[in-house]
């Protein structure tokens, strides 16, 4: 995977996987949709897109660029969630389609989007399938040093992504439930910083368990390796190859059918390879905590609301690359 031509083709083979149409016919079919807004206030805006993403759901390895100034923002969040449900000789299919829009108030160069659409099978009453295809396109990161030129001008740094994560999930009884995890995924950088392109896959387990009807714990364990094209390109000191591992734990309680609450905490460790000397790279270890409070109220059997706070604390042997963020969101939805 040296060469952005090699990883388009895998790009091209694997968003066809994503489009494959179902074993056997549709016999009948719904639509629904899901319209969401959010507003959230971030203590500092370099950091927010990574906090927000740092779960085991989602993509916790997605690069950070740290900055001395810590400016907070406030981040508007439109999405529409399209959904066909329908059946086959399999059983039950879902296919939906996501569109996240995050808009700055104060910053809008960080403004993206951010594309899923996904797949997932039941196989009778206790198993179900899901592939799901991820983008992210021209991601803002912040300005940094870039290496390719020599001068060590600094640069916009951008990164696009595309991820693939597929997921088996069981329903062992009443009470257990367990997923096996898996993702791939690309990185392509700007040109001023193409040697960070990296392609990374990823694996683990999560586990369900829910003792008595209100109350649902859930622990998940992911291990990803990821490889960069400057570990082959010594000249520009920047291997940002790695491997990481994240474990999560996480806890929901029902108050009543209206209102719920769930509690997560997140540990990310992740360790650099670079063996490149001069490389600021080389030895570093970067380890994160995050701890995560949700309140949703159903307003109606279509509408809730949603109150969240976040804590992220990253602290590295790199002492330059610390840093902490804090996130107070409010949002709603209501499904059509």
């Amino acid at each position: 995977m040296g060469t952005r031509s090699g990883r388009a083709v895998v790009v091209g083979c694997l968003w066809g996987l994503v489009g494959l149409p179902p074993l056997a016919t549709a016999t009948e079919s719904d639509w629904s949709a899901i319209a969401a807004a959010r507003v959230s206030y971030t203590t500092d805006v370099f950091q927010f897109s990574a906090a927000r993403r740092l779960a085991i759901s989602d993509d916790p390895s997605q690069p950070t660029v740290v900055q001395l100034g810590q400016p907070d923002d406030v981040i508007w969040e439109p999405s529409v969630d399209l959904t066909r449900t329908f059946s086959t000789g399999l059983g039950r299919n879902e296919v939906s389609v996501k569109a996240h829009g995050f808009l700055y108030t104060n910053n809008p160069i960080f403004n993206h989007g951010d594309y899923r659409i996904q797949t997932k099978q039941w196989i009778g009453a206790d198993t179900s399938i899901l592939l799901r295809y991820r983008y992210v396109p021209n991601l803002f990161l912040g300005p940094n040093v870039e290496r390719q030129s020599g001068l060590q001008m600094v640069a916009e740094e951008r990164v696009t992504s595309h991820r693939w994560r597929l997921e088996v999930e069981r329903r062992l009884s009443e009470a257990w439930r367990i997923t096996g995890i898996g993702r791939y995924g690309l990185r392509f950088y700007n040109a001023q910083f193409s040697e960070r392109d990296t392609w990374f896959f990823t694996v683990g387990p999560k586990v369900e368990y829910t003792p008595i009807s209100w109350a649902t714990a859930t622990l998940g364990y992911l291990y990803e390796r990821g490889l960069a094209d400057g570990r082959n390109e010594p000249q520009f000191q920047d291997d940002v190859s790695y491997y990481l591992n994240v474990v999560s734990f996480g806890t929901e309680f029902r108050f009543s059918p209206s209102v719920s609450l769930n509690l997560v905490y997140t540990y990310l460790r992740k360790n650099f390879t670079s063996g490149i000397p001069g490389d600021t790279h080389m030895g570093r270890l970067d380890q994160t905590n995050q701890g995560l409070a949700e309140l949703s109220y159903l307003l109606t059997p279509a509408s809730q609301v949603t109150l969240r706070f976040q804590r992220t604390q990253r602290t590295s042997t790199n002492a330059l690359r610390d840093f902490n963020d804090s996130i107070i969101s409010i949002g709603g939805d209501y499904r059509f």
